[in-house]
């Protein structure tokens, strides 16, 4: 449904504009730059083109090397809001961000005070955010006038800045926040009609995309048609709701009355486009595939003037707007040529990457990345049907590479950014944006903190501003380093199959790749021999399957209250996991979506009625198992090490309810098996551990940690307090490892593509390759044998193995009661990350040249021997 913004119309903008100019002309009229600079605004004004904007970037670059009092700075704001509406109107939005960002720039570095910024400046750069996908940016765009409308007591721009902060929690899918803030504003204050109008027209939407959609059509009928400025949206929305109930033809009706709407007022070229999508889409619906393909070529035509015919548009006449990817994978769904579908999707996937070149946080890139996720899911399912029924293997190779590129994108473009510093560290642009991101992380880490204490509004005011400046900054470094770096906003170079299975070759090794999509579960196999593709159709009985095992897990009484139950499901899990023969001695597995909650160690490869866990045929005895968030990362060389020792954390928390008592067990264990630093109690700081990282090898955590919920971010526990998910991004270290002996460090909110955003997940973020981490709430005295076992094997074997031995030593130990070697108690940590030296399978030309030369050396003392005794 359309949700309303609290925007502006031309004539208010230029009514307030000439006002503002006739008043700072009469007044600034002496001053050297400024009439000059008003000049130009004027002929703006009167014959807008692109010509003529052209000419005006050259001169507002020069006016801003020039202005240097208060008057050059007033009439080059106004000048630079001017430029970024027309650009603005002429659908060019990134020059218009550009400008308007300029602006308010300009506007906080020199104090300017009369004049009315977030009118002509801060609500259309917030909505043109929002429009954008930026939608992290939007939000604190918005906050930003609306803590300035907040202070003036301007009723009008308050309201104003709910509309936009609702469209914002609307498109990130937060539509029950979204609701709370509307329903909030319509009780607490009496609004002008049309923006109680807007106010009761965003809520239907909310509710709408809740499928309440009683509740959304009695809003509807509540509001007013009258307003020119709602009136479209609100046609457009019943049109939904029309649709929703299977009306079509008067789905259709509503739509044509909300264009003829539309084109009453000042409108956009995207606004009329969106109009015709929707129309194509009800035309498909009611099998009018010729119909619809024509409105969508005419919604082409509008954005892309000068691109008439009814062809598919070269990737390079495009731009960064979100109505073509409504277009090009409508056309996609309207295709009877799989090929001619894959190239329709590729261009979304196109404009999709443009639309990323200037998002700077990670939470706006993941929604993005999101509808990314469905559109391959769309891909592989059409390669899929080629590959079954034409056998070719391109198309599984390119279903594959459909699969990769859709994960652990931000991980792949951090990594990858990195990658260049290091490699290049005179290179321009990547220091300044690896400085500003950091900051970014910092102000965030600050801002969450402020919220969950419920500090006082200036704070958040503070950080929020702080933010803002911090975005503007980073946005204009991503748009260089992106045209200089055109890898940087992918994973960088491709990984190909072909080198991946080489090097499963060399490891012994199979590996298994899932992609979990709304409609099926992909699954790819990989050796050194072959490459298979399987589809699973019935994703919501997978889902209950897995949902069910993982509440085994849930407490250490379940299994053992029925292991027989925990046997059966164990196996049948297994049996659908694993619809093909698996070979080798390691086992890497890439999981995706609920599969990353699963520690497949403790899956049984055939049927158990013993009640014995050491006797039970776990896939831990069959393969040694380690997990990757992307087959790409298979390849990555090792991490540099920074130092050889270990720095062990333990916080132990001694008299509280938090006690962990087997934690100095632990440590003691861990302090005589490696040359470690260990810190204890009191000292076991979230200080120390942000000071001292970086100069250690192996960081061990042995503490609390926690998965956060919708309110707290994951967070893991120091002695004096908790370091919180952001904290974390804005750090950097290379560690050979990272052990995360606590509990729920591989939990989070689940996202597509990215996987769950736990701390285990922070930590690569900050550069940590290799990391053991567990799945759920560990018990504390088998943690403490368990990390025991694995610093036993981890010098000479690396972390997968020592990961495995630990597990079976712990099953196979005589001290330890059968009730605790449940999968409970042994199967929560699970290791990420490449196979070290010791781990792989050395080549066989090693035992084969020792060989050799063991035979020749034998024949020569025989020859030798024989001749002694011939003479």
């Amino acid at each position: 449904m359309e949700v309303l913004s609290g925007g502006y119309d031309k004539k208010t903008v230029q009514k307030r504009w000439l006002t503002a100019v006739l008043l700072l002309y009469a007044s600034l009229v002496a001053a050297q730059l400024t009439p000059h600079i008003y000049d130009d605004v004027d002929r703006l004004s009167a014959t807008p083109s692109p010509v003529l904007l052209a000419q005006l970037e050259t001169k507002e670059i020069q006016y801003a090397s020039q202005a240097g009092n208060p008057e050059e700075y007033t009439a080059l704001l106004i000048l630079q809001c001017n430029m970024g509406y027309y650009y603005r109107e002429s659908g060019m939005y990134p020059k218009a961000i550009a400008l308007y960002e300029k602006a308010w720039q300009n506007y906080r570095d020199h104090g300017i005070r009369d004049y009315d910024i977030t009118e002509f400046c801060l609500k259309p750069l917030g909505n043109l955010y929002t429009i954008s996908g930026n939608l992290v940016r939007a939000e604190n765009t918005i906050k930003s006038y609306l803590f300035l409308a907040q202070e003036q007591n301007d009723t009008e721009q308050e309201t104003a800045a709910v509309l936009n902060l609702s469209v914002v929690y609307h498109n990130a899918g937060n539509f029950r926040m979204a609701i709370r803030l509307l329903e909030t504003r319509l009780s607490a204050s009496s609004s002008a009609p049309e923006q109680k109008t807007a106010l009761l027209n965003n809520l239907a939407t909310n509710y709408f995309a809740l499928e309440q959609y009683d509740t959304a059509e009695q809003l509807l009928q509540k509001t007013s048609k009258k307003h020119p400025g709602t009136a479209s949206s609100l046609y457009r929305n019943m049109a939904q709701l029309a649709r929703a109930k299977g009306q079509l033809s008067q789905a259709e009706n509503y739509l044509y009355t909300a264009e003829n709407e539309l084109l009453k007022q000042s409108f956009t070229a995207r606004e009329l486009a969106r109009i015709y999508v929707e129309k194509a889409e009800l035309a498909s619906l009611g099998h009018q595939y010729a119909k619809a393909e024509d409105l969508l070529f005419r919604a082409l035509g509008f954005l892309l003037p000068q691109h008439r015919e009814h062809t598919l548009p070269a990737p390079e006449i495009l731009y960064a707007e979100n109505v073509f990817i409504s277009v090009f994978d409508a056309m996609a769904a309207l295709q009877s040529e799989p090929e001619r579908s894959l190239e329709c999707y590729d261009l979304s996937f196109h404009v999709s990457q443009l639309i990323r070149m200037r998002i700077t946080t990670q939470e706006s890139a993941i929604l993005q990345l999101s509808d990314d996720r469905d559109r391959s899911e769309k891909c592989i399912a059409l390669l899929y049907e080629m590959y079954r029924d034409k056998g070719a293997p391109s198309s599984m190779v390119r279903a594959f590479d459909y699969s990769e590129n859709s994960k652990a994108a931000i991980l792949k473009e951090t990594g990858y950014r990195r990658s260049l510093t290091e490699a290049f560290p005179g290179a321009p642009l990547l220091p300044d944006i690896k400085k500003w991101s950091v900051r970014q992380e910092q102000v965030v880490n600050k801002l969450v903190r402020a919220q969950l204490s419920g500090d006082v509004k200036d704070s958040v005011k503070h950080y929020t501003e702080s933010l803002n400046d911090i975005q503007l900054q980073l946005g204009t470094l991503y748009e260089k380093a992106y045209l200089k770096y055109p890898d940087m906003s992918g994973s960088g170079p491709k990984t190909s199959l072909n080198s991946i299975r080489q090097q499963l070759q060399e490891d012994d090794a199979c590996m298994v790749v899932y992609f979990y999509g709304k409609q099926h579960r992909f699954t790819f196999s990989v050796s050194a021999h072959s490459v298979e593709m399987y589809r699973e159709d019935n994703t919501a009985g997978a889902d209950e399957m897995i949902r069910e095992y993982l509440s085994l897990f849930e407490n250490p009484h379940t299994i053992n209250n029925n292991p027989s139950d925990y046997a059966r499901k164990a196996h049948a899990l297994y049996n659908n996991l694993f619809p093909f023969p698996v070979s080798g001695k390691n086992l890497i597995i890439v999981p995706d979506g609920l599969l990353s909650f699963i520690p497949f160690e403790t899956l049984l490869t055939a049927k158990s009625g013993n009640v014995s866990y050491k006797a039970m045929p776990f896939l831990l005895y069959r393969h040694q198992v380690s997990y990757l968030t992307s087959a790409s990362f298979y390849h990555r060389p090792p991490p540099p090490v920074t130092g050889k020792k270990l720095l062990g954390i333990f916080p132990v928390f001694e008299g509280t309810p938090e006690a962990l008592p087997y934690s100095i067990e632990e440590a003691r264990s861990i302090d005589a098996l490696t040359e470690a630093t260990i810190i204890t109690g009191n000292n076991a700081t979230r200080n120390f551990f942000t000071r001292n990282a970086k100069n250690y090898g192996i960081l061990h955590l042995s503490t609390h940690a926690s998965g956060g919920n919708f309110v707290v971010p994951p967070g893991i526990a120091f002695s004096d307090d908790m370091m919180l998910l952001h904290e974390l991004y804005s750090m950097e270290f290379r560690p050979e490892l990272v052990v995360l002996s606590a509990c729920e460090t591989g939990i989070g909110k689940l996202q597509k593509g990215e996987g769950p955003i736990s701390m285990a997940r922070a930590f690569q973020y900050a550069g940590a390759k290799r990391l053991l981490f567990s799945l759920w709430k560990v018990n504390d005295r088998a943690t403490a044998q368990l990390m025991a076992f694995f610093y036993q094997h981890y010098e000479s074997c690396g972390a997968a193995a020592a990961n495995r031995k630990a597990k079976t030593d712990y099953l196979t130990d005589d001290k330890t009661p059968n009730t605790r070697k449940s999968p409970y108690y042994w199967g929560a940590f699970v290791y990420y990350g490449d196979l070290q030296q010791g781990e792989k399978p050395a080549p066989y030309y090693h035992f084969l040249i020792p060989a050799i030369l063991i035979v020749v050396f034998a024949v020569i003392l025989r020859y030798l021997s024989r001749r002694k005794t011939i003479r």
